[in-house]
């Protein structure tokens, strides 16, 4: 792991939108959809890791413009008609499933001058799609990108989820964990999760040798 010095805690700023950190990691994402509607695109991609936000930040802004949002494997023949009726939609975990459904959910939108939001995982044109037509759409499409949290939000995130468990951590023990996990949303998630579990196991208070060990278990 990379034992590079971290935790410069005053060198970025950051803002809280109920549960979600707004950060350099995905203040852009944030800025152009709360602007809406006065978008460049009507038609656009949010993409980023697992356990990033996104569902949280789509809900908020579905909630705030009165989006309607669905799971692309929700997506059939039966329910099409009730989504090329909206004007505003928002379909999430983009995958190669029900491709000739989002062709055609896509040019409807883009006919009709309506408002479409896609969000994925990965950037759309990094997805193998059978159909060609589609592929070439989402290529072509605005691509937003919620990035790997920097080393500011890392701790951020890590303190509100270790507060939220009621977990006590000394600073200098929260940041020899940080140094030591993958520096992303879901290796965050887990190690908060691994150590909460230890902790309840244990009874004892967290302390290196628990820490190490949960350090060691998401190596394997």
């Amino acid at each position: 792991m990379n034992e590079q010095q971290i935790f410069n805690l005053t060198s970025e700023e950051y803002f809280y939108l109920d549960d979600f950190c707004i950060s350099e990691s995905n203040k852009l994402v944030y800025e152009y959809l709360f602007r809406w509607p006065k978008w460049s695109d009507k038609i656009l991609n949010i993409s980023g890791p697992k356990k990033s936000g996104k569902t949280f930040l789509l809900t908020t802004f579905a909630k705030k413009f009165n989006f309607f949002k669905v799971a692309c494997k929700d997506l059939n023949v039966e329910n099409i008609d009730e989504y090329t009726k909206l004007d505003r939609l928002i379909i999430e975990d983009i995958s190669p499933i029900n491709e000739n459904i989002l062709f055609l959910i896509f040019n409807d939108f883009k006919l009709n001058d309506k408002f479409l939001i896609f969000s994925s995982e990965f950037h759309l044109s990094n997805i193998n799609f059978g159909l060609k037509d589609l592929s070439s759409r989402f290529k072509s499409l605005l691509n937003l990108e919620i990035l790997n949290p920097s080393d500011n939000l890392l701790y951020k995130i890590f303190l509100k989820q270790i507060s939220s468990k009621q977990i006590k951590m000394s600073t200098n023990l929260i940041k020899y964990t940080l140094k030591r996990i993958e520096r992303t949303y879901e290796a965050i998630n887990k190690c908060v999760s691994d150590i909460d579990r230890e902790n309840l196991i244990n009874k004892k208070k967290i302390d290196l040798k628990l820490i190490n060990k949960v350090i060691s278990n998401q190596l394997k």
